[in-house]
């Protein structure tokens, strides 16, 4: 009789944990990685908290390097470790101001790298949901003269080839923060920082704030 207590408190104990960790099981893993922008750690870590308002049982991870656009991938495998490792259900990329930001930048090179970046990433997760988002307009310096800039457009020009990558590809979606809010960090030194390029603390977390609710919009995703 006692024997028989022991197996069904055993059994009970069993189901009780697996009843406790199934929502764990099912939950869903969001991987952050870009750039510079990304490596402020600021953008991911608010972006985080956004998600997991709407969704407490995520798991969320992010890896960035400073200086890394599609190309860096294309050409160092192993900047794909810590996503492959991960295995997310969501990939959320935030690349294209240093590629926009080349002299030498052209859109269709531009899509070149990001078509090889793709097929790379769904080779080992052919269920991933990619999230583009698109890099905001910055400046660069015209000449050597100091206070000397110019608006580089051609982050229009990389927002718009990623727009038109994802109309190709199914299973990406993207946040088209050059479309909403475009120059606007240029407008205020509150936001970005003397080089034009990086934003200031406060800068990182208006962009976190216009990025995750429009990741939270894209319903397919969750």
């Amino acid at each position: 009789m006692f024997a028989k207590f022991k197996i069904i408190t055993y059994l009970t104990l069993i189901s009780f944990i697996i009843f406790l960790s199934a929502p764990f099981a099912d939950a869903q893993k969001v991987f952050m990685t870009g750039d510079s922008h990304v490596f402020s750690k600021i953008y991911p870590n608010i972006v985080e908290e956004i998600l997991r308002r709407e969704n407490p049982d995520m798991k969320f991870s992010w890896w960035a390097k400073n200086g890394i656009c599609f190309y860096s991938f294309n050409t160092k495998p192993e900047y794909y470790d810590s996503i492959f490792t991960f295995h997310p259900d969501i990939l959320i990329v935030h690349l294209g101001t240093n590629g926009a930001y080349a002299n030498n930048f052209t859109r269709k090179a531009f899509r070149v790298e990001m078509e090889k970046f793709y097929s790379t990433l769904t080779s080992k997760l052919p269920e991933v949901k990619v999230v583009f988002v698109t890099p905001f307009t910055n400046k660069k310096r015209k000449t050597k003269k100091k206070g000397r800039w110019t608006v580089n457009y051609k982050n229009r020009e990389a927002a718009d080839e990623i727009m038109s990558f994802v109309n190709d590809h199914p299973s990406t979606y993207v946040v088209d923060n050059n479309a909403d809010a475009g120059t606007s960090y240029l407008k205020s030194p509150a936001l970005i920082r003397p080089d034009n390029v990086h934003l200031t603390e406060k800068g990182y977390g208006m962009l976190a704030r216009q990025v995750a609710p429009k990741i939270l919009e894209l319903k397919e995703l969750w």
